[in-house]
């Protein structure tokens, strides 16, 4: 008799920088689950490999195949400067609305995304 098994499923969201951005002090990465989205920033030389190996310790599996998104809206680039605000800061989720845009550390500016379907296994 084999058990139901339940999984979780999110995405991944790695921003492609332009040209003028290639010495991004920070990158961010997006995960987009049923929850909404949450915006990790990392180290400066964290390289994709090292992000799916950090993801995969913590169950998730991750899809290869990226879908290549070309023109994002606006909000990801909102999300992508917030969160790196909100690490810079340490402020709350409330001023970090309010601090949006004033200067902080530039992520730089984002044109292409790739997605990257993930899941993993609910216990």
């Amino acid at each position: 008799m084999s058990a139901k098994r339940s999984y979780e499923y999110a995405r991944l969201w790695v921003p492609l920088y332009d040209a003028a951005a290639l010495t991004v002090t920070r990158p961010v990465y997006l995960i987009e689950a049923a929850d909404g989205f949450e915006g990790i920033a990392a180290e400066k030389n964290t390289t994709l490999m090292g992000l799916f190996n950090e993801l995969g310790r913590a169950g998730w599996r991750i899809d290869m195949t990226a879908q290549r998104v070309d023109h994002p809206a606006p909000e990801f680039q909102m999300l992508i400067d917030a969160t790196l605000d909100e690490a810079d800061h340490a402020v709350s989720p409330d001023e970090v609305a309010h601090a949006v845009g004033s200067g902080g550390d530039p992520a730089g500016a984002v044109t292409q995304f790739d997605v990257y379907p993930m899941r993993r296994r609910l216990d």
